[in-house]
């Protein structure tokens, strides 16, 4: 693989940046494939302290089809961090106002969310009803983030730390949280890390250990799609338990389940889940 910067900068430079404002600040977005008006753009929203670049192995697939716009969320990556104190209906509603200002008057979209952008996505698609066409949720505690094992066995690491000292850290906290497959804490996933946590002001983990998703995804306006990584750390109580809820409160949805991958599955297993958003959402 090429230098992992280096790889990062030759996908975010082939986006156009746009500021949709809210409060005392704005909602950062980067738009790939802007001329692409075949087909109503997909809306793509990160996890938890991230960024866009959580992303950044589905991008070059996605943009062939569809025109994308991912955002940064309020307080993570380049976005403005909203006024204390929020929860989740005020992050979805300051999300939803972000989508009407990108997306003026009625235009469809798909909303494509994973982990804490896919918590607050059931509100979401309930205040874009008019107009939204799916939801698919990837590497989401459908009932909550679970507040024990691995998932919670994170080091902090110290502002300022070098980064040589940094990269083992984060690489533990990689593989505890993110990965089924301990090697897919690589270089690239490393710096994305690295780069995240270095902007992250949200404080998300208590909204995400609640179910708030779960309940807003209750007579959800659109279809559903579930993509999760078999090995995903996050799940509470466990993956068949959420399965379970998905089949009883929405019985088309789709649930699939990415062998041997963990969390981040898009990003471990990103050939199969390009492969699969092309055939449930592109085609």
């Amino acid at each position: 693989m090429t230098d992992p910067h280096a790889f990062l900068d030759s996908v975010r430079t082939r986006s156009h940046a746009i500021r949709t404002p809210f409060e005392d600040g704005h909602i950062v977005w980067r738009e790939w494939a802007a001329d692409n008006m075949a087909a109503p753009p997909l809306v793509l929203l990160h996890g938890g302290s991230g960024a866009w670049n959580h992303w950044v192995r589905n991008i070059p697939t996605l943009e062939k089809h569809r025109r994308l716009l991912v955002a940064d969320l309020p307080g993570c990556g380049d976005s403005d961090e909203p006024s204390r104190t929020y929860d989740a209906r005020r992050l979805a509603s300051i999300m939803s106002q972000a989508i009407d200002r990108v997306l003026p008057g009625d235009a469809p979209f798909d909303l494509l969310s994973f982990s804490f952008g896919g918590v607050l996505s059931g509100l979401i698609a309930h205040t874009q009803a008019h107009r939204i066409r799916s939801l698919t949720l990837i590497g989401v505690p459908i009932l909550g983030l679970t507040g024990t094992g691995p998932a919670n066995n994170l080091v902090e690491i110290p502002p300022g730390m070098p980064a040589a000292d940094a990269a083992p850290l984060y690489r533990r906290n990689l593989q505890n949280l993110m990965f089924g497959d301990p090697a897919a804490a690589d270089d690239l996933a490393i710096a994305i890390q690295a780069a995240n946590m270095a902007k992250a002001r949200l404080r998300s983990r208590g909204i995400a250990r609640s179910r708030v998703l779960a309940d807003s995804l209750k007579e959800l306006p659109c279809p559903l799609t579930c993509i999760l990584g078999e090995a995903d750390a996050t799940l509470d109580p466990d993956l068949e338990t959420n399965r379970a809820y998905i089949a009883d409160i929405l019985p088309a949805a789709g649930f699939h389940v990415i062998p041997g991958a963990g969390h981040w599955v898009q990003f471990e297993r990103a050939e199969a889940v390009n492969a699969l958003l092309v055939d449930l959402l592109l085609s």
